[in-house]
């Protein structure tokens, strides 16, 4: 009898315990990103290094790529510098791009280095915005919600505050548009009355962010691997496919941007290898 009685105060301590552990303290989470808020509206420059990785498998093979990228960005105007690349599961970089973008006039005139030849073009501003880390913070400062947990966790040394929650509704929308998935979709055949209807089917988009205690974001990250999944789905079935040819799985859709530099990016210059090149147009580097 004393053993059982032992017993069950053991397994009634667990459950408190596991209980509290589980809960956030909502007014405190809050608090801490109406300071983020604040501290961010005032970084006018920033650097930020993006990942973004897929896995997808198919055929009992998962082909696992990422997708690298080393930001610096200038606000009003918005200015950026970055180089990109891919690169496969065994380590082999299948694409390196060089980029700078500079807004004028309500657009952003945006010169392309690959192999060795310089492309130039205008794309409107939110063209890059899965780019722009500033940009997408103010989102998802505005927009978190359903706290899941925060803990505190260390980000290149410094000690921050993990708050994992949600982002729902209107601005799920506009964060995954702002990921590039959106665009991504439409190239691959699905229209925009195929999206609205994988936003109303899709839960809640998961995400978290890591703050300091200064109220510097200095890590965000997404898991998009549901709505990839449904994207892909959706252009398989637009190019014929059965519900039974449905055999691509996507493991893992996932973008994290760690921030660094805030108010420190150097000034931007543009190679004038590039701004000699005519909007439009592509000239090979000597």
């Amino acid at each position: 009898m004393k053993c059982r009685k032992i017993l069950a105060a053991a397994a009634a301590m667990t459950i408190l315990v596991s209980g509290c552990g589980s809960q956030v303290d909502t007014a405190e989470v809050e608090a801490l990103l109406s300071q983020a808020k604040t501290t961010m509206a005032t970084v006018e420059s920033m650097a930020a290094e993006m990942t973004m990785e897929m896995d997808m498998g198919m055929n009992g093979e998962t082909i696992e790529t990422t997708t690298l990228a080393s930001i610096r960005s200038q606000q009003n105007p918005l200015k950026m510098a970055m180089d990109m690349s891919m690169v496969m599961s065994d380590g082999t970089e299948v694409d390196q791009m060089q980029m700078y973008a500079v807004e004028e006039d309500g657009h952003l005139r945006t010169y392309m280095s690959t192999a060795d030849v310089w492309y130039a073009e205008t794309l409107e501003l939110g063209e890059l915005s899965q780019y722009n880390a500033e940009e997408n913070m103010d989102l998802y400062l505005d927009n978190i919600t359903d706290f899941k947990s925060a803990k505190q966790e260390k980000v290149n040394g410094i000690q921050t505050t993990k708050i994992t929650g949600a982002i729902t509704g209107d601005a799920m929308e506009e964060a995954i548009a702002g990921s590039g998935l959106t665009a991504s979709a439409q190239s691959m055949g699905i229209s925009e009355e195929m999206m609205a209807s994988m936003y109303d089917e899709l839960g809640d988009l998961p995400i978290s962010l890591w703050i300091d205690a200064e109220g510097y974001v200095l890590k965000y990250e997404m898991d998009m691997t549901e709505m990839m999944q449904k994207v892909m789905n959706e252009s398989m079935k637009a190019m014929g496919a059965s519900e039974e040819d449905l055999l691509v799985k996507i493991e893992k859709t996932a973008i994290t941007m760690v921030c660094s530099d805030f108010n420190a990016v150097e000034e931007i210059v543009i190679p004038e290898a590039a701004m000699s090149v005519p909007m439009g147009e592509h000239v090979h580097e000597e």
